[in-house]
């Protein structure tokens, strides 16, 4: 090949990679601008060495996963679209074949274990029952990432944006503890016809002193000590503020979806960190 069509390659090539990058992150990365413009005069010098060579499809194959990377830094977009194909039914090899093995699982009973997979950005955990997804919960770990979990005729419903009281189901049960170890409000919601046998799960789970919320606190205290009428005032106080940061959908009863519930020891011990 002339050296003049190696260079015209390496423009377009060049070209091509920056306009698909940028539209690609556009919004997601006006304050990172400097740290992408570093890594594209990088990324583009080793693109050339690799055409130079000869080896193109490495190089396309590079472009693909050097967008990918810069995807999965900048937005969320990569995470939200795995996590969109998560559903109550699947195969655990399905499940598996999305985001690799889960790097823990204990047993909830005799019969279902819950699988953790950890990710930096979410914590996602998957019931299974004769290697079949029964149950599913989400817990972002990132203060900006909001999965859309529902989306109805009116208007996407995106976790970790709006309180309890929003969300487009009745609470029927609901569970809260308030230890050293953790502090959660969780609640299981019927979504009538739409939901066929599988219902909502929807919470509030905090690890840390500095994340958790007085209001559930102050809402387990009353459930141990308060009166109906107590009880009911705060947990409607709770629904109409606290914005939850939980989310599943499953056919188990809210019991065993407690158990799964990590306290922060266990999380540190199995991920390394809060």
């Amino acid at each position: 090949m002339e050296q003049h069509q190696i260079d015209k390659i390496k423009a377009d090539l060049k070209e091509e990679l920056q306009e698909t990058i940028e539209e690609e992150v556009q919004e997601e990365i006006a304050e990172n601008q400097v740290v992408l413009s570093k890594f594209k005069g990088v990324f583009i010098a080793i693109l050339a060495i690799i055409m130079a060579l000869g080896q193109y499809s490495e190089a396309v194959s590079l472009i693909r996963d050097g967008i990918s990377t810069l995807q999965s830094e900048f937005t969320h977009d990569i995470e939200y679209e795995i996590l969109s194909k998560i559903h109550v039914g699947n195969t655990i090899d399905y499940v598996e074949s999305l985001l690799g093995s889960a790097q823990v699982s204990k047993s909830i009973n005799k019969e279902v274990n819950a699988n953790y997979f950890y990710d930096d950005k979410y914590l996602l955990t998957l019931f299974s029952k004769d290697a079949r997804v029964t149950a599913f919960t989400i817990l972002p770990l990132e203060s900006d990432f909001h999965p859309e979990v529902i989306q109805t005729s009116q208007h996407k419903w995106l976790l970790g944006t709006a309180n309890f009281a929003s969300f487009p189901a009745n609470p029927q049960t609901y569970v809260i503890n308030h230890a050293k170890t953790a502090s959660y409000y969780l609640e299981s919601l019927d979504k009538g016809r739409t939901g066929l046998f599988v219902q909502s799960y929807l919470g509030k789970v905090s690890y840390t002193v500095e994340s958790e919320s007085s209001q559930i606190a102050e809402f387990y205290q009353k459930e141990v000590h308060g009166t109906d009428e107590e009880i009911l005032k705060l947990q409607e106080q709770l629904r109409q503020t606290e914005v939850p940061n939980f989310y599943g959908e499953g056919e188990l009863g809210l019991e065993l979806i407690e158990k799964s519930i990590l306290t922060g020891a266990e999380f540190n011990s199995y991920f390394g960190q809060l």
